[in-house]
């Protein structure tokens, strides 16, 4: 069954961190996973009694590499981009159906509070409770084309929240022309569908792709969903919750601040207005929570799409791209890409085709494919031996990038390019190397060691 429980339940586990004492949601939760990667850990936590709640709260899911790939169908994470690619071009339509658990209880009217779900402050300088995980499900208000994206909500009461959207997302575009024939925007939140639901929600497609498709596409069998009970929008039956309201036309109140992907708290806001008509759940249901900020969970889920999407056009443009990486310690503004370079000149292409596929991007280096990518200490041993300032980089001043960047200016911002690869003559140096045979001897001796 495509469903979170059940996903949950094909873990082993060690790969679940189960904490059973009552735990208080307020900052422990994003406290114990950010501990958690301080020692490079990244279990799926699994709390079992959020004080003054009566449902599980589960996080931390999307913080691996490894398991968004096996969550896509694939063993490896190197094999990710190319299930994501297949999954784009091989769309699997979305089946509805009659019923299914998500509705097993209707809360309508007077009585919906969603202030009874689990939802977390997470840091301290937020102005409330959150919820960041909730898929966003709307139509286009011209050709019914579904739309899945991720905005923050802020509670302010039993059926109330505060929206921030992405301003130039689809969901803003579709707000935008319900305004102006006076009409408020339907949306359902979806709180725990199928992690591969929550991949696709995730990722930048083009406005009449439905991202329902792609996720079937990874999960290889379609997404069963219901019809919301109070508006026209269809939800995952699957799913643990749903939010059924409208995005309210014309309306703003202050919302924020609250802790975003660059690791500041902001109160950059769309100042909008999300109207709860009815919450659907499950009898006994799960909360997923996404911890936010600069946190591994949140920018993994963020850009594991985005990689595989830039890396696809950049190949297509230059084919001895060989990797992309989003490296952590750059949010979403920094990129490392190897190519195997056959001519001078490759590689500051390819920077620069990288800048103009991906707005956010304003620091990218290149580098040699003998680079690990994924480690940063590989790449900065790069920039140290391969890389000479006066030559090797460029900046593209005043260019379209995301205003949630702190030093942006108008949002604007300036590319720097570095090309840290080898030049193809007169290199006469060659890294230093051991066999497989010593390496492998190594690791056996260390584990007989148990050290």
């Amino acid at each position: 069954m495509t469903s979170l429980r059940a996903y949950l339940d094909s873990l082993n586990p060690d790969e679940i961190l189960r904490v059973t004492e009552p735990v208080d949601l307020d900052y422990l939760p994003t406290a114990l996973v950010l501990e958690l990667e301080r020692r490079k850990k990244f279990p799926v936590l699994y709390l079992e009694q959020p004080q003054g709640f009566d449902m599980p709260v589960v996080a931390n899911i999307f913080a691996d590499r490894g398991r968004i790939a096996k969550i896509a169908g694939v063993e490896a994470p190197s094999e990710f981009n190319h299930a994501w690619l297949q999954a784009e071009a091989n769309p699997q339509p979305p089946r509805i159906i009659a019923s299914g658990p998500v509705q097993e209880v209707v809360i309508t009217g007077e009585a919906v509070d969603a202030g009874l779900l689990p939802i977390s402050r997470h840091f301290q300088q937020d102005a409330g409770r959150y919820i960041g995980s909730g898929i966003l499900v709307c139509k286009d208000p011209d050709t019914g084309g579904r739309n899945l994206s991720y905005q923050r909500l802020q509670l302010k009461g039993q059926n109330r929240f505060g929206a921030s959207l992405h301003s130039r997302g689809h969901i803003w575009d579709h707000l935008m022309r319900c305004e102006a024939r006076g009409q408020n925007l339907e949306v359902a939140v979806v709180l725990g569908a199928h992690p591969a639901v929550h991949i696709a929600a995730g990722a930048k497609v083009a406005m009449e792709v439905d991202e329902f498709d792609i996720a079937g596409a990874l999960l290889n069998e379609p997404v069963e969903l219901v019809k919301c009970q109070t508006i026209d929008v269809e939800v995952p039956a699957n799913a643990e919750i749903v939010l059924e309201g409208e995005i309210l036309a014309g309306v703003h109140e202050d919302e924020g601040p609250y802790g975003e992907y660059t690791g500041y708290s902001t109160f950059r806001s769309t100042r909008n207005v999300f109207v709860v008509k009815a919450i659907t759940r499950r009898a006994r249901p799960i909360f997923l929570d996404i911890i936010p900020g600069y946190s591994t969970e949140h920018l993994l889920l963020g850009r594991v799409a985005k990689e595989a999407h830039v890396f696809q056009r950049l190949k297509e443009v230059v084919p001895n791209v060989v990797a992309l990486n989003y490296p952590k310690s750059g949010t979403h503004f920094h990129a490392y890409l190897a190519l195997d370079k056959t001519a001078e000149g490759q590689a500051r292409q390819a920077l620069m085709l990288l800048f103009g596929l991906d707005a956010y991007v304003k620091l990218a280096v290149a580098v040699d494919d003998d680079i690990d990518i994924y480690n940063e200490e590989d790449v900065l041993w790069a920039l140290a031996t391969r890389f000479q300032a006066d030559t090797d980089l460029f900046v593209v001043p005043k260019v379209f990038c995301n205003r949630l960047d702190p030093s942006s200016v108008d949002g604007m911002s300036a590319k720097l390019g570095l090309d840290a690869t080898a030049p193809l003559e007169h290199w006469d140096v060659e890294r230093t190397s051991l066999s497989a045979e010593a390496v492998e001897a190594a690791k056996a001796l260390i584990a007989r060691l148990k050290f």
